[in-house]
């Protein structure tokens, strides 16, 4: 009996219960129903043929994708195709192989056209676009954000090469900036400009931005040169001046005790100036260094002497009612991080700068000018003078131990020596506050150590 042809009336009629069943349109076409990932029924059609003694197997096409009409002419040219001696299941397999060729020809296509677009956006990206996003991405991770690298960056370079397209930017335009900043005399900056430069660019290559580092090769020798260490320390005849001296010096008074309180802690004047009273505790005379303010980001405890003591209570009678130990003029924040270092350079420098204070030379000192951070050197210099032990000194400085196998298994904090310290110094320079030109003070001779 002859093979009832199937009829889009019978596919439609399928149910839920035909799912697995097979359906046979005759002359070797047939279909599987089924159910598909979204829940939908379909009929996959087949071809079986004879291949020499063998039967195969080819796949036709899905209803209801395709029409029974458009599976049933897809099954003839297969036929057609067999009887030319083409296979259908070799000629699907050669389609798909043409087919993926042609998806890999597409998708070198936009490879290259994405290569190209790329290089077209780097000749177009400019200097500053690059700063950028070398800022955002790396420069913000910085302790103070990167605004001390980008104020030199756009007082210096993007002025300069700020509209140069990056890929443009040679290494003759930015040496010649660099010495444009060590011929105004700031060869520290133009040190410190070319270290930024040069993470930029290790930056840039790493993005494939340009191919070559400009400064590649290139050391601060050949720039700012080199940065001699600075080892400038008041010996105490120098202290006794500087008392002498501070009151016609027209520092607020704030400023005065803070010149104490830098030389009897031996701390820094960015941890002075960012300091809460919150942080600081008389009665146990004890002073918290959060590790957000410190040089090294570790927190450090000063154990304060009476004579530093003195100075906090002092300048708590005044900036009490802050938050802040030295508040700004609105008391919304600290002061500015330089305030004290420029109000101490305009008294030690030899001529007055415009609207700047009137009392220049008022603390320039017998050894010379000098910095906040030679008030800490002053101080460390002292203890040593004074018998405290190289690894006390180097605690109460809250420098980090730079033998790792010291660091990791002495982890003895040295409290009592560091406190015992820091008596020592306060007490000593109690007695250089209280002498004058009559007293009979023994004044110690600090000589450098080798």
């Amino acid at each position: 009996m002859a093979t009832k042809l199937l009829t889009a009336a019978t596919l439609k009629a399928i149910t839920e219960n035909d799912v697995g069943s097979i359906l046979n349109d005759g002359g070797g076409l047939r279909g599987r129903v089924r159910r598909n990932r979204a829940g939908k029924i379909t009929v996959q059609f087949e071809y079986k043929y004879r291949d020499g003694k063998k039967y195969r197997t080819a796949k036709v096409e899905q209803w209801p994708k395709k029409s029974l009409a458009e599976i049933r002419a897809i099954c003839r040219d297969m036929k057609a195709n067999l009887s030319k001696g083409i296979d259908p299941i070799e000629s699907r397999k050669a389609e798909k192989l043409e087919t993926q060729l042609e998806q890999a020809q597409q998708l070198e296509k936009q490879k290259q056209e994405i290569e190209r677009l790329a290089t077209e956006a780097a000749t177009r990206r400019t200097f500053s676009d690059a700063i950028k996003q070398w800022e955002k991405l790396e420069l913000s991770r910085r302790k103070d954000g990167g605004k001390e690298a980008m104020r030199a960056i756009q007082k210096d370079v993007l002025p300069v090469l700020g509209k140069v397209t990056l890929v443009d930017v040679k290494r003759a335009m930015l040496v010649d900036i660099l010495d444009g900043v060590v011929e105004r005399g700031a060869r520290v900056m133009a040190n410190h400009l070319f270290g930024d430069l040069r993470q930029f660019f290790n930056f840039a290559i790493a993005r494939e931005w340009i191919d070559a580092h400009p400064l590649a090769g290139l050391t601060k020798d050949k720039i700012g040169g080199r940065q001699k260490e600075r080892d400038r320390y008041l010996s105490e005849e120098e202290i006794i001046e500087l008392n002498q001296r501070l009151p016609a010096a027209n520092l607020l008074r704030t400023t005065e005790l803070a010149i104490w309180i830098m030389l009897s802690t031996c701390c820094r004047v960015g941890e002075l100036s960012q300091a809460q009273w919150e942080d600081v505790d008389l009665e146990q005379g004890e002073w918290f260094i959060p590790a957000g303010n410190s040089k090294n980001a570790k927190d450090h405890t000063v154990f304060l002497s009476d004579f530093a003591k003195r100075q906090f209570q002092e300048l708590q009678a005044i900036t009490g009612d802050s938050a802040w130990c030295l508040p700004s003029r609105d008391d919304k924040r600290h002061i500015c991080l330089k305030s004290i270092a420029k109000q101490i350079k305009d008294r030690v420098r030899d001529e007055p700068l415009s609207n700047r204070t009137k009392a220049t030379g008022a603390l320039l000192l017998p050894g010379g000018g000098w910095t906040p951070h030679d008030l800490r050197r002053t101080g460390a210099t002292m203890m040593g003078e004074l018998g405290v032990m190289g690894e006390v000194i180097e605690r109460c400085l809250n420098h980090v131990e730079g033998n790792k196998l010291k660091r990791i298994y002495q982890r003895h904090e040295l409290k009592a020596e560091q406190r015992e310290a820091w008596r020592l110094l306060g007490d000593r320079l109690a007695l250089l506050q209280s002498a004058d030109a009559q007293e009979n003070v023994i004044v110690g001779r600090f000589t450098k150590r080798a």
